[in-house]
């Protein structure tokens, strides 16, 4: 008898995404606390201004983050935009990553909420807390917070922006590329004197 009155106690309250007000969907989320998000996945990333990246960080020194990343529609306060506009027109370097120019993938395959929504919208399915999940598992099977903290639209490794955003992979890129063309350098001409000296030994062997 108790069980069954659980049970249409339970069956008749609200279920709690019911009784959530529509405008919480459309509410600024600011800089979100780390109660906010799944426990341990806030250390994967650097969400404050200016916060993280530097030559030994985690990954590239974050600039200061805009307001719009934490809107609804992080084109709200973009004065001509349009929804016809292609994002190249205004997000040209973002199209040539390695997602964009090996794989053609296309912007709304991951900014796919209609407006876009900020990347740090409380709700957005870019949101650090959640990307994983809903962002990159479509394409990574198990994908997991860390795995989602590969930046995307990475920049020339040998570009002075680079150089600025992300020092260690500009370094680590001029590194290897010294390195290789350093053992080219040495070791080609070292390889062609020797096979010279082997040439010319077998035809005095031959005389």
């Amino acid at each position: 008898m108790i069980v069954c009155l659980l049970t249409a106690l339970l069956m008749a309250s609200p279920l709690a995404a019911e009784t959530m007000s529509p405008e919480k969907d459309y509410a600024g989320t600011g800089f979100y606390r780390d109660q906010d998000t799944l426990p341990g996945a806030v250390r994967y990333y650097r969400q404050l201004p200016g916060g993280g990246g530097g030559l030994w960080g985690l990954g590239p020194a974050r600039n200061k983050i805009r307001k719009s990343s934490f809107k609804v529609d992080a084109h709200e306060d973009v004065a001509d935009f349009s929804p016809e506009i292609r994002c190249r027109k205004c997000h040209l370097q973002q199209t040539k990553d390695l997602h964009g120019l090996r794989m053609g993938i296309t912007c709304v395959q991951c900014h796919r909420s209609q407006p876009v929504a900020g990347i740090f919208h409380y709700y957005s399915a870019l949101n650090p807390i959640r990307r994983h999940a809903y962002v990159c598992a479509k394409c990574h099977e198990g994908a997991s917070p860390s795995f989602a903290s590969y930046m995307v639209h990475e920049p020339n490794p040998i570009s002075a922006e680079a150089r600025e955003g992300f020092p260690l992979l500009y370094y680590a890129v001029w590194f290897m590329l010294i390195l290789a063309v350093g053992v080219f350098v040495v070791f080609l001409p070292y390889t062609a004197l020797w096979w010279l000296r082997e040439f010319f030994g077998k035809l005095k062997g031959r005389a």
